[in-house]
This record gives structure tokens, C-alpha cells and sequence, in this order.
């Protein structure tokens, strides 16, 4: 009955040591990493605010976003090259439909200090303004953001609808 008792305290035991070796060790954050999660979480927030300002019909809100130099890349229509265009455009928009749209993030990455790029999709429902029909609205986004004075701020942004062609 020992050596029973013996080997399955061995065999826990080893258990024991097989799951510590499997699991990496804790370290702790570096200044390095500290740093990225804080842009990490900057990049998060000014999405965050994105899809406010999209969903308040907020052409300022949105436009404050942007860099000077923006890049808007609607599918099915022109690119809006520069701060004025988008402003222009988000006006149209906004002047046409009404955004109930929730984001979510599916990737950010920071390939320098100064530059990132977020991966997202979005899902909701459009309204169209002259007739007040509701059509559901499927995207995926993509935005590359650049670090100004100001913070992070939209350089360019693309979406596309993912929902079968009709």
C-alpha cells in the first residue's frame, strides 16, 4: 500500500513540474511594453471616439479625428484626398443616412513611433434619411493612424461591406 502511495506522489509530483515547465515564467513589463500598451489603449480610444461622432451625425467630431492630410477611401466612390474633402464627405453622408454602428477591434499594431494601423469591423444598422428605411450594414475597416502633437489621429481609412452582394 506504500508503494502505492508512493508512486502516485510521484506521479502528481511530476504532474506538478510538467504543468510549471509548460507555463512561461511572469516577467515583468518593461518600459518598452508599458509603452506600447499605452499607445495600444490611445489607438483603441480615438475608435472608440470614431464611432461616437459616426453615430452622433457629429461632422466635427469626426473630422477632429483626421490628420490635415487624411485619406477616405469609400468603396464605390472617389477617394476624399485632405481634410476639406472629408469634411465634405462625412457632410454628404450624414446629410444622406443615419449610422447605429458598434466597432469592434481585431487587431492594432504599432509598426513605429509614429505610425500604426488598426484592423476592425462594424455592424449595425443604416437609415436612410429621405424614406426612413433601416438596412443592415456589415463592414470591415481598415485605418492607419499617425502620431501628431495631438495625438494619435486618422491618416487614411478604407472600409468595405461584407454583407452578399444583393
Amino acid at each position: 500500500m506504500q508503494t502505492y502511495v508512493a508512486l502516485a506522489i510521484v506521479g502528481l509530483s511530476l504532474q506538478g513540474v510538467a504543468a510549471a515547465k509548460a507555463q512561461p515564467p511572469q516577467q515583468p513589463p518593461t518600459p518598452q511594453s508599458q509603452a506600447e500598451a499605452r499607445q495600444r489603449a490611445a489607438i483603441k480610444a480615438v475608435l472608440e471616439s470614431y464611432e461616437q461622432a459616426l453615430n452622433a451625425s457629429d461632422v466635427e467630431g469626426v473630422v477632429q479625428l483626421y490628420t490635415g492630410d487624411a485619406v477616405l477611401l469609400p468603396p464605390n466612390a472617389a477617394s476624399a484626398v485632405g481634410i476639406d474633402a472629408v469634411r465634405a464627405t462625412y457632410t454628404g453622408i450624414f446629410r444622406a443616412i443615419d449610422l447605429d454602428l458598434t466597432f469592434e477591434i481585431a487587431e492594432v499594431s504599432v509598426v513605429s513611433p509614429d505610425w500604426a494601423f488598426l484592423r476592425s469591423s462594424s455592424k449595425g444598422v443604416v437609415t436612410i434619411l429621405a424614406n426612413g428605411a433601416r438596412i443592415p450594414s456589415n463592414n470591415h475597416e481598415l485605418f492607419v493612424l499617425h502620431r501628431t502633437r495631438g495625438g494619435w489621429k486618422l491618416a487614411r481609412y478604407s472600409f468595405s461591406s461584407i454583407l452578399p452582394a444583393s
